[in-house]
């Protein structure tokens, strides 16, 4: 007897969809280099998402609810430590809406939970709050190592807001969401960390070329984390990398976050560094294959593919 598939659940399929249609219109490649994801390790997988090389991940109705569950958390979080008498900053009063912050000259950014006065353990020091909520096992990770060593990437994010916001102390936050149980620590400012934090994206930022691969092999066992960056196709699998303007040589990170055309001599605006123009010549470690000419004078390169064409970049036909 053949089983019938269960009957579809239109009513979860029209949530799902309501969340990926917000997700959709609010999503994009980033600006620059978020503080989240400046601990990576591999400054290759940095450089290719500031020059969105990769296809933009997609963001389905189960993560965008899961990051809704999160900002949620957040709040709750914020007025917990309200109610325990702390002062609470939810928004820059400079701009009325949610802390933004800035290092290398606009490229590394974050969006910052708030400050805080009257933590019980140092009264009279203003701290930046960061706040985080954990499955069971990463809560228990956190709990036993501690922030510095259980999560680099938080504890990273935390020397950057307090570089940025100029704070010596930051208040770390955490929630186990199976159980509710809750972690505070707080993180003393390591200026020669935070230093090399921000000289790094200074570094990705002006490299015309990819750094160096972290793994030859993207299957070997320590190589675990390539197997869902995003940029995955090229690194490894000799894909091209999309075309737009921080793909082309033509483009050049500017201070103050500003992108800039050196072929038509303009600033860019977001939108149109995600459209790029007809001149789109690729950077060169962004073509599979290596260069074996090129014509200043027609605006052309060609290369050797891996797949043993020739191809020329800039060629109208």
């Amino acid at each position: 007897m053949v089983v019938l598939p269960e009957p579809i659940q239109h009513t979860v399929v029209a949530i799902w969809d309501a969340y990926e249609a917000r997700a959709a219109s609010n999503g994009g490649d980033g600006r620059g280099i978020p503080m989240g994801s400046v601990a990576n390790e591999c400054e290759r997988a940095l450089w290719y998402a500031l020059r969105w090389a990769a296809a933009p991940e997609v963001i389905t109705g189960v993560k965008q609810r899961r990051f809704d569950t999160g900002n949620l958390e957040e709040e709750r979080l914020l007025d917990d430590l309200e109610n325990a008498g702390i002062t609470v900053e939810r928004v820059d009063p400079a701009t009325g809406t949610q802390f933004r912050v800035e290092l290398a000259d606009g490229w590394l950014r974050g969006k910052m939970d708030g400050r805080a006065t009257g933590v019980p353990e140092a009264p009279k020091t203003p701290h930046v709050i960061e706040i985080k909520s954990h499955n069971d096992k990463s809560f228990k990770e956190l709990t036993k190592k501690k922030l510095r060593e259980g999560k680099p990437d938080h504890y990273a994010q935390c020397q950057a807001y307090m570089r940025a916001e100029t704070l010596t102390r930051c208040l770390y936050l955490a929630v186990n969401k199976n159980t509710d149980e809750l972690y505070a620590e707080r993180v003393e400012y390591d200026k020669a960390y935070a230093e090399r934090l921000e000289a790094k994206v200074r570094r990705i930022v002006a490299a015309d070329s990819a750094p160096a691969k972290l793994f030859d092999d993207p299957h070997a066992k320590a190589a675990w984390q390539c197997s869902w960056c995003p940029a995955l196709p090229q690194c490894h699998e000799q894909q091209f990398a999309r075309v737009n303007c921080r793909t082309c040589i033509s483009f050049e990170f500017r201070p103050n976050a500003v992108g800039y055309c050196t072929h038509w001599d303009k600033e860019l605006e977001y939108d149109e560094q995600q459209r790029g123009c007809d001149k789109h010549i690729y950077l060169p470690s962004l073509v599979p294959g290596e260069q074996i000419d090129a014509n200043e004078a027609e605006r052309t390169v060609t290369y050797q593919l891996h797949n043993g064409e020739t191809w020329t970049d800039g060629l109208k036909l």
